[in-house]
Parts: C-alpha cells; structure tokens; sequence
C-alpha cells in the first residue's frame, strides 16, 4: 500500500460503533484523552480470514479514521504507542520500519516507546526509519520517543531521537510523559542493540516521575511500557509498578499482547494508576479519559474499542 492509496482509504473506514463514556465532569478540571496502540508489529492492513476472533479487524486507515473523529468528537487528545510497531508482516521486510513511522506520523501520533522487536534491524535502521519521518511531507510532526532507562552512552545517534520524558501542556492540565523498556537478554541480539545499556524501569522511573512532578509540575503522569501486563515476579511488570513508583496515573502497556476490554486500577499513594494494554496488531484502539483538578485526577474511565469496517 502506497501513501496516495493509504489516504485514499481513509474515507472508507468507519468508526467502531461502540465508545466509552468519557469521565466524569469535574468543577474547574482539565480533561485529556489518551488513545493507545501497542504492538502493532507492522500490520498496516486489516487481519484476513482464518485468524478467529480478530479476522478483519484493525488495519492503519481505519485507526486513522476513528483517531480522526475522536478527535473532531473531544477536546484535548493525546496519541500514543507502547512499542514493538516493527516486525511480523512483509511491509517491514520490504520497509524496514520506514512506512511504520511515516503512516504514524501521518494518522498524528504524539508519542511512543521502543519495544524489543524495534531493534530487530540493529540501531542504525532504527535511526534510519526515524529519520524517515522528518523526510516525509506532511503538516504532522515527527512523533517524539520516550524511554527512561536505556543507556545510549554508545549509540548516540539514538539517543539525540528518545527523551527521558516529554510534557505537553492542553487548558488546565499539564501532562507529562516518560517511557520504560524490557531487558535485552534473551529478546535482542546484542549486535542490534550495540551501544545501548538496559537499567532497571522501577529505578529509573523515581527520578524522572518525582521532576516531572515538582519541577515539571505536571498534573498527570503517563508511563508507556513496553515490560508486559503481569509477569508474575520474574521481572519487572505494570502490575508491580504502581507499587514502586508513587506518583504515575496511567501506564499504557505493551509487550505481553493482552487484551484488557477496561484499564486495570491498581491503588497508590495518590490514588489509583490505570493500567492498560490493547492486545496486538492494532485491532483495538485504547481509550482513556481522565478529569484533573488541582493537580489530582478527579475521574477517570477507559473502555478498547475494536478497529473494524
């Protein structure tokens, strides 16, 4: 699928019948949607017959279409991806990762992480599809890259592209946004990934969640991890987060490929993080809204809702 038949689609698909509420209105409150993907991993066009329960679901045109009338439908919106877009069909053999990037940067994607499977062509190709945003003519920025605890001391054409965190400020709300990677051992061939440090997410979390919170002076604190949904102790996860990290209120989760219909809420020292993960391959478009006032999340809700024709 080229770009002009990639446009060209959009006006065919059609938005997903089915929409969570959004959040409780709040006296004096910012209100922000998050829209998410996670291991989207290359699928460009919808699933075919013969995969079961997700046989024609997803497909980039019709995430852009429902992105787009989310959008014209709510106020602020924020879209964004917990990592491994690259890797499992043949537009990323023939791509490399390129027509991920650009096709995201074209449906309007404000942020996403790494996954491992982005570092399955080594750095340089992965520097090289980044770079393929800024070439490509079109009013959306290039998307920015987030992740707080790869070391890119010896890959530092990367590390110029991924920030420890990121803040985007909307009408009485202040976001900020950071990102946390699985280990390389046993996933990563350590070619592809030469140069580049893994350190622990919780450790290297702390410190970026406390400035986003007293220097920053965020409101709400977003985590997109790329270290699975429940990995029952044997490594870090998003279950355990919000336990040793205070101060995060929602975690969009990739990695294990689950398929959450609500965002899990798991209490904390300011009161609950909401953990999300959309299954894979872009069959389903996380929501989640949130209300904020005074610095603290009033309400807040979620629902996945399927990407079909």
């Amino acid at each position: 699928m080229d770009r002009r038949t990639f446009l060209a689609s959009l006006g065919a698909a059609t938005v997903a019948p089915h929409l969570p509420l959004r959040a409780t209105e709040a006296l004096n409150s910012g209100r922000i949607t998050l829209l998410h993907t996670n291991d989207t991993h290359s699928r460009i066009e919808p699933f075919g017959p013969g995969n079961g329960a997700i046989s024609g679901l997803g497909g980039m045109a019709r995430r852009a279409t429902l992105v787009k009338q989310l959008r014209q439908q709510l106020g602020p919106v924020l879209l964004l991806d917990a990592g491994d877009t690259f890797q499992g069909t043949p537009y990323f053999n023939r791509y490399k990762g390129r027509l991920d990037y650009q096709l995201m940067r074209m449906v309007g994607y404000d942020a996403g992480t790494l996954g491992n499977h982005d570092f399955d062509n080594g750095v340089g190709m992965l520097v090289e599809a980044m770079d393929s945003m800024e070439k490509l003519q079109h009013k959306n920025p290039p998307f920015s890259f987030v992740n707080c605890n790869f070391d890119f001391k010896g890959a530092p054409e990367l590390g110029k592209r991924v920030r420890p965190y990121l803040v985007r400020d909307f009408p009485g709300l202040r976001v900020g946004l950071t990102g946390v990677g699985v280990a390389f051992a046993g996933l990563v061939a350590p070619k592809n990934h030469e140069g580049i440090g893994w350190r622990d997410p919780y450790e290297s979390l702390r410190p970026v969640v406390q400035r986003l919170r007293e220097v920053e002076k965020v409101d709400l604190v977003v985590v997109l991890s790329h270290l699975g949904y429940n990995l029952n102790g044997s490594a870090p996860d998003d279950l355990q987060m919000p336990g040793r990290v205070a101060g995060i209120d929602a975690i969009i989760g990739g990695h294990s490929h689950t398929f959450l219909e609500t965002p899990t809420k798991v209490a904390q020292a300011r009161g609950e993080t909401l953990i999300f993960q959309v299954g894979f391959g872009g069959v389903n478009l996380g929501r989640m809204d949130f209300a904020v006032a005074r610095g603290a999340v009033k309400a807040a809700s979620g629902a996945a809702m399927p990407v079909m024709a």
